[in-house]
């Protein structure tokens, strides 16, 4: 978009001359004769807000594929898009806040026209948020939300899943099933995306009549050193970190199984898929078979639709990054383009088990395959516009 403007200006006060334009900001200094004479015929036509040409900074906590899905799926939609002509520029840090703030810092200093994040914390977000709103440059937040920080809404957009309910379409599941003792792997111990699944989760099973024997909030509070009252009939017997990937959940599953022995557990609750599959690898080197006992994830992956039809998980909830993507490239248009757009929204979850995966497996949404996102996106084989009831209000703003 700042490469339009500059070129604008250039044409309209150097008529024929395209290499002066001395006041674009560094990342559009080379603007090429075909792009000026574009510019030329298009202005006299239709008005600018009629393209959208961006650069995008992008910046990823973590190197972790569900980011990357996302990441691909924006660009893809983009590029698809005859009105956009945009360029990401995608860098990925180490799970630190220092880098995230930096990153940001370093996008606002090339004079990037949006500014799009994965945020390693809420704090550090908020500092970034005033960063931008200082540089008059758009902030928009993924994946995780960031509500209840005093300046949340100064953020141009938020796209988060709501993982309390995704969290909570397992705990029904899981009480409906008479499941007492659950093994609790989540990403990261404590994390906010982490935390709100597992209160989903118990959530859940007080919603589908399972005593806690304490208060959801105290468990949440001491999570493995929880005191319950006795009377409980479910429990979270064992709380582990798998760090969002498959080899230290499989490690994490194994020191669960050492400590409990196979009849310590009859059900196994993991915040996505990748972490299941280090699980299930675990259960399987232990001897034990992971159908035998209730298994429940977060995520959706294909690679989950196969374990449903076999039997080996009992439910999970399609949770796409591709979707994901494909809301942020929707927001980012519209603010690019001066549209009214929904600000913070929930992408919406599709739970389903091993009972009903054959009915509803056409109906999920890709999430690791973006080209066959792509091919029913253009097809119009699953929901994908924001303003559609299935897309809900984010809580907090």
């Amino acid at each position: 978009m700042k490469k339009i403007i500059a070129l604008v200006v250039c044409v309209l006060l150097v008529v024929g001359v395209f290499a002066a334009c001395n006041n674009a900001p560094a990342a559009s200094e080379e603007p090429t004769t075909e792009a000026s004479a574009e510019v030329t015929e298009e202005t006299t036509e239709e008005p600018a807000g009629d393209v959208s040409k961006l650069e995008i900074g992008f910046y990823a906590d973590a190197a972790d594929s569900y980011y990357q899905i996302l990441k691909d799926a924006m660009q893809g939609c983009a590029d698809l898009d005859p009105q956009c002509e945009w360029t990401i520029d995608y860098q990925v840090g180490q799970s630190t806040a220092t880098e995230q703030i930096t990153a940001v810092e370093n996008f606002i200093t090339a004079g990037y026209d949006v500014i799009c994040v994965i945020q390693n914390s809420a704090d550090a977000t908020s500092e970034c948020i005033a960063k931008c709103v200082d540089a008059g440059i758009p902030y928009f937040g993924a994946c995780h939300t960031f509500s209840t920080v005093d300046n949340a809404k100064d953020a141009a957009g938020s796209c988060a899943y709501n993982f309390i309910q995704a969290g909570k379409y397992s705990g029904l599941d899981a009480a409906e099933r008479g499941v007492s003792k659950i093994v609790n792997i989540q990403g990261v111990l404590g994390q906010g995306t982490a935390a709100a699944q597992t209160q989903g989760l118990l959530e859940g099973l007080k919603e589908g009549g399972r005593n806690l024997g304490a208060e959801i909030s105290d468990i949440m509070k001491n999570e493995a050193n929880t005191q319950y009252d006795g009377t409980q009939d479910v429990e979270l017997v064992y709380w582990a970190a798998g760090n969002w990937a498959a080899d230290p959940a499989q490690k994490a599953m194994t020191d669960a199984i050492t400590a409990l022995g196979a009849d310590g557990f009859d059900g196994l609750y993991v915040h996505n898929n990748p972490m299941m599959e280090g699980c299930i690898a675990a259960m399987e080197d232990a001897g034990l078979n992971p159908s035998d006992y209730w298994l429940s994830s977060c995520n959706g992956r294909e690679m989950s639709w196969q374990w449903a039809e076999d039997g080996i998980i009992s439910q999970d909830v399609n949770q796409p990054a591709s979707i994901e993507g494909c809301t942020l490239y929707q927001q980012v248009k519209a603010w690019s383009l001066g549209q009214e757009y929904r600000k913070y929204i929930h992408p919406y979850l599709t739970p389903y088990t091993k009972e009903n995966i054959a009915e509803l497996k056409d109906s999920l949404v890709p999430v690791t395959d973006v080209q066959a996102f792509l091919k029913g996106y253009q097809e119009g084989a699953f929901i994908t516009d924001i303003n559609d009831p299935a897309f809900t209000d984010q809580e907090g703003f």
